[in-house]
């Protein structure tokens, strides 16, 4: 990390409750909070989870960050690290509990995706990974519990302690974020086709 400065100055904007300062503190940390993550746990959506539960808990947090213990980048490191050894303890009793292999389980996928296939959705995620910047953070939260999560919006409302209505309006706002910057890079409809 180059400019370490920033994010102790970042940290400190967020602890006088400055959201937009979580915002940049996330992106110039968010890759090397979801590379721990993945290292650790090897699954994508794992690893995504860990994200987004990380920076939810650093936001939380927030107030009780002492720059004289921990870099920011140290911080968020150590949450990062808890949180996917945490989901790994989840993961092994999980898989304690499932059954056996199939005997065929290394046989071609004959309905599998084409490597142009694949190319394509890479595209997309990319594309979709741009536009998700244009969300603040609490539409971005809000868009992974629902989507990643599969949260209804009475399930966040409960888990975030917002009204259902609020819910409701900031996941439709985010939403047309969304679509407006997707539907300018696929005119025709593209992914929503």
């Amino acid at each position: 990390m180059n400019n370490q400065t920033e994010l102790y100055a970042l940290v400190e904007r967020m602890q006088h409750s400055q959201q937009e300062a979580l915002g940049r503190f996330y992106d110039l940390t968010v890759s090397y909070v979801f590379g721990l993550a993945m290292r650790i746990t090897s699954n994508q959506a794992l690893a995504e989870e860990i994200v987004n539960d990380v920076y939810l808990q650093a936001w939380r947090n927030r107030a009780s960050y002492q720059s004289a213990q921990a870099t920011p980048l140290a911080w968020l490191m150590m949450m990062t690290h808890s949180r996917a050894v945490d989901a790994m303890r989840r993961e092994a009793t999980v898989t304690k509990q499932q059954l056996p292999m199939a005997e065929d389980f290394d046989a071609v996928d004959e309905q599998g995706l084409s490597p142009w296939e694949q190319l394509v959705h890479i595209e997309q995620a990319e594309r979709l990974e741009t536009a998700f910047k244009l969300l603040d953070i609490q539409q971005r939260h809000w868009i992974n519990l629902a989507f990643y999560r599969g949260m209804s919006h009475q399930e966040i409302a409960d888990y975030t302690g917002e009204p259902l209505g609020t819910v409701k309006t900031v996941l439709r706002r985010a939403q047309a974020v969304l679509r407006t910057a997707l539907t300018s890079v696929y005119p025709t409809g593209g992914i929503y086709e």
